[in-house]
C-alpha cells in the first residue's frame, strides 16, 4: 500500500504505531477525538496494553507527539512481557489533536486517559508512570481514578533502550 510523501506526522506515527502493535500481537483500543485534523479527517488516542487485566503492578508508557511515536514503535520491535502479574499500558498520542496541529479540547486527554485507566488499570496499586516527551504531570488524573495506588512518575525515557531499561527496572527484571 502506497501512502502519499504528503501524510502529516500525526497520520503516519498512527499508522507506525498500530503496525508495530499488530506486529506484538497487540489490540489496539482507538479514542476519537471530537476535534478533525487539519486534513479534515478524524483524530484518535490509540492504547495497546499487555499483562493481566486485573495486574496490581503496571507501567503506563505515555507518548503526545512524533519523538514518544517513535519510541514506542521501536519498544513494540522487540517483544515487550511484563512479569506475571503486571500489565504495561502504551497510550499513543494523549492529545491527538496537539499531536496533529489541531485545535482540542483542553479537557479530553485527561477524560480519555480516565477511561483508560478504568478499561486497563483499575485493580493496579503500584502504577509507574513513563513519560516519552515534555508535558503536564498525569500524576494528579491518574490518582483521582486510582486513589489507593501508589502512583510514580519515572523520568523521561529519550529513546527505546532507556525506555526499556526503565520499565525493567520498575518491574524488578
Amino acid at each position: 500500500m502506497m501512502h502519499e510523501r504528503s501524510e502529516s506526522p500525526y497520520r503516519h506515527a498512527r499508522r507506525s504505531f498500530i503496525a508495530a502493535c499488530e506486529h506484538a500481537h497487540l489490540d489496539t483500543v482507538a479514542r476519537l477525538h471530537p476535534a478533525k485534523g487539519p486534513d479534515g479527517k478524524p483524530l484518535f488516542m490509540d492504547c495497546a496494553a499487555t499483562g493481566p487485566r486485573d495486574a496490581a503492578k503496571a507501567v503506563l508508557v505515555v507518548a503526545r507527539g512524533s519523538s514518544g511515536s517513535a519510541i514506542l514503535v521501536a519498544l513494540l520491535e522487540s517483544p515487550l512481557s511484563p512479569p506475571p502479574g503486571a500489565r504495561l499500558v502504551l497510550v499513543h498520542a494523549l492529545d491527538p489533536a496537539a499531536f496533529a496541529g489541531a485545535v482540542g479540547d483542553p479537557a479530553w486527554p485527561a477524560a480519555m486517559l480516565k477511561a483508560e485507566v478504568t478499561e486497563d488499570l483499575r485493580k493496579v496499586r503500584a502504577l509507574a508512570v513513563l513519560p516519552l516527551e515534555e508535558g503536564p504531570d498525569l500524576k494528579p488524573v491518574l490518582a483521582t481514578q486510582l486513589p489507593d495506588a501508589r502512583i510514580t512518575t519515572l523520568p523521561i525515557a529519550a529513546d527505546a533502550g532507556s525506555a526499556r531499561g526503565t520499565i525493567a527496572a520498575f518491574f524488578g527484571q
